[in-house]
């Protein structure tokens, strides 16, 4: 059914480019390979609820190399094989109380009462109901859940979830009604628990989808219990992380190793961009660290999302793509001529130079500069 209805969802995959960059991601939802966070979750991880949070992120450094070498060996064998050999050396009830995912969701728990989720750092008591910079508390608000058939043909077609809230506060924002416009107070306290997130997975599953989408708004707010749900969740599809990549570091090490599959946007490659549009201070430092951390310390397989706007070929597209060059090991960039003014743009005179669409000659001038750094981008666009 779905191919009938992308059929370029199917043919993607006859590309060398993406079978050598997905390799993991497909081979999970074909059914080769284990999910990440069923892994996470079986990998025992001693756990002392008396330690400081330094303590925990310490016990977490120690557990990641480790977790990534069982991960590599583990991932291609049949679950059922795992499970036994982890629970002849532990009790079930033992490992369920004791392992690496839920050291995860301990951690980002006990940062969320000062929250450091994102690089805005607003240290909001989201745990005790304040509102952080993003614009929720510490619960989960969705928007929608539905199979998406709109995305990059090699994720198609995709369960997406989108949250309320945003860490960005960008001035053209298409989506501005949930990551900025939306009047909290009349669904606050009605957030979404851990349990219904997992069974929103089983349900897109039903459905057919590929994976399992994160977006928004801006999924990050959401981190401690997206986390959580892993603890409940049973389905066997990639994890996809959809996102402006404007975590901390210690946000972005505690989610990296257990997505399957990345979606990072590459809005800007300077500061004063950033700023002025997004309100995201230090955001290029940020997105090359998260960036470069995925390829490192998680899966490496990602599609750049990066939006043409106007009159920024040459301060944010073309650097973009030469940093990508120059930096990563694995790239896959859609280059998106979707660029409308919206919102804040269209509604006042104050950003004259990004009120208008992208030119055909600035479309062409940056899709040509891919081409003749050999970046990949065809493809996914």
């Amino acid at each position: 059914m779905w191919a009938l209805q992308r059929r370029d969802a199917m043919s993607v995959w006859q590309q060398f480019e993406l079978k050598d960059r997905l390799v993991e991601y497909r081979e999970i939802f074909q059914g080769k390979r284990i999910p990440r966070y069923k892994l996470a979750r079986l990998f025992y991880v001693p756990i002392d609820e008396k330690k400081s949070q330094k303590d925990l992120l310490d016990i977490h450094e120690h557990y990641h190399t480790k977790f990534k070498t069982w991960l590599e060996e583990k991932q291609t064998v049949p679950l059922e094989d795992i499970e036994k050999e982890v629970f002849a050396k532990h009790k079930e009830e033992e490992i369920r109380k004791n392992n690496y995912l839920k050291l995860k969701v301990m951690i980002t728990k006990d940062i969320l009462s000062a929250c450091e989720f994102c690089e805005n750092r607003c240290k909001a008591d989201r745990a005790g109901g304040k509102i952080g910079n993003c614009g929720v508390d510490g619960q989960a608000y969705i928007s929608s859940a539905f199979v998406h058939m709109g995305e990059e043909s090699p994720i198609v077609p995709s369960g997406t979830i989108f949250f309320y809230g945003c860490t960005f506060q960008c001035v053209f924002c298409q989506n501005h009604d949930i990551s900025q416009e939306f009047a909290f107070e009349r669904f606050k306290g009605k957030g979404h628990t851990p349990l219904d997130l997992a069974q929103m997975y089983y349900s897109l599953k039903s459905q057919g989808v590929r994976n399992i989408n994160f977006v928004g708004g801006e999924p990050t707010p959401n981190l401690h219990l997206i986390l959580e749900s892993f603890l409940e969740a049973q389905v066997d599809l990639p994890m996809l992380w959809n996102s402006n990549m404007y975590l901390t570091e210690t946000s972005m090490k505690i989610l990296v190793d257990v997505f399957d599959i990345w979606l990072p946007d590459m809005k800007y490659s300077n500061n004063d961009c950033a700023t002025k549009y997004s309100k995201a201070s230090k955001y290029w430092e940020a997105l090359q660290r998260n960036m470069k951390m995925i390829e490192e310390r998680g899966s490496g397989e990602y599609i750049i999302r990066h939006l043409v706007m106007p009159n920024h070929t040459n301060c944010c597209s073309i650097p973009i793509l030469n940093w990508v060059n120059e930096n990563l090991k694995t790239p896959l960039v859609n280059i998106m001529g979707q660029y409308r003014p919206e919102y804040k743009v269209l509604r006042t005179e104050m950003y004259p130079e990004i009120k208008k669409k992208p030119t055909t000659s600035e479309m062409y001038n940056v899709r040509k500069h891919a081409d003749d750094l050999g970046v990949y981008w065809k493809s996914v666009s």
